[in-house]
């Protein structure tokens, strides 16, 4: 697993490389009649897959109460599916280093998952046995903004890879609980939530000014609340890592018609053709 990231990152730099052999790619952006930038939205689907796993933990006190046994029992994680959507605008821009698209937006995101432990509890100076349920729903709305680098493959098909900034602002918040939880700690995300994230899509020219992107995104690095390089989000006992996966459809605005154009530089009387144009017509 350690391996993965360069072997996607060579896969990556071979499909570059792929793409500039034989003749010259089309260009995916830049026809007359439309403009560089335009409008995006993407439904999608939320994840949330337990990070720690399925595990088996064992808590005791601190101080007089060091031999005794807070909780020991198994925690098994799991995911449960949320919705998401997003809008907003976008640009494909030439000659910026390695960026070659901006695009930003706001959301909405549901995030879901459950907790289920068996094995003994504390409760009431006593250990008892037990089999705890716990499941979440929560509801956000944020703002993103994201930088890309294209990698086109293809007349039509390219690879892109993105950074960017999302904040989540908690509206809703469903948590329900059965079975013995008194002495298993639990702590769950602050409303607020400033992520660094990385997002790969798969994009596809459908047509003039009209691109569908199946893309995957994932945080990397929790900026808000706490800077402590933690990329996942903690529910009950358990982490959870956010997986967000859209089809994004993004259309280019059409360029304004221009019956005339150019400036009027002839002491009032307006150029329509321009001065090339008229230099044929005398001919």
């Amino acid at each position: 697993m350690k391996k993965l990231p360069f072997i996607l990152l060579a896969l990556l730099l071979s499909l570059s490389a792929y793409s500039q052999k034989g003749r010259q790619l089309s260009k995916l952006y830049g026809e007359n009649s439309y403009q560089k930038r335009g409008w995006f939205f993407a439904p999608g689907v939320t994840f949330m897959p337990g990070v720690s796993g399925d595990r088996f933990e064992t808590l005791r006190g601190e101080g007089e109460l060091a031999n005794d046994t807070l909780y020991s029992g198994r925690f098994n994680p799991s995911s449960r599916i949320g919705f998401y959507a997003e809008g907003g605008r976008h640009k494909f821009v030439d000659n910026l280093y390695l960026i070659h698209h901006f695009d930003y937006g706001v959301h909405y995101k549901m995030l879901r998952g459950k907790e289920e432990y068996s094995g003994l509890v504390n409760a009431t100076g006593s250990l008892v046995e037990t089999n705890n349920s716990a499941k979440f729903s929560e509801h956000f709305v944020g703002a993103f903004i994201n930088a890309s680098n294209i990698i086109q493959v293809a007349d039509k098909i390219w690879l892109n890879n993105s950074l960017g900034l999302n904040f989540d602002y908690r509206i809703i918040s469903n948590r329900k609980i059965s079975g013995i939880y008194e002495s298993i700690p639990q702590s769950f995300p602050d409303p607020a939530l400033l992520q660094l994230h990385y997002k790969f899509g798969f994009g596809f020219k459908v047509g003039s000014g009209l691109y569908a992107m199946p893309t995957v995104e994932t945080p990397i690095l929790t900026v808000y609340p706490n800077f402590d390089g933690k990329s996942t989000l903690h529910y009950f006992s358990s982490d959870y890592r956010p997986i967000i996966i859209t089809l994004r459809i993004l259309f280019l605005d059409k360029t304004a018609d221009r019956k005339c154009v150019g400036k009027d530089t002839s002491g009032g009387k307006h150029d329509l053709w321009g001065k090339e144009m008229n230099r044929y017509n005398r001919k």
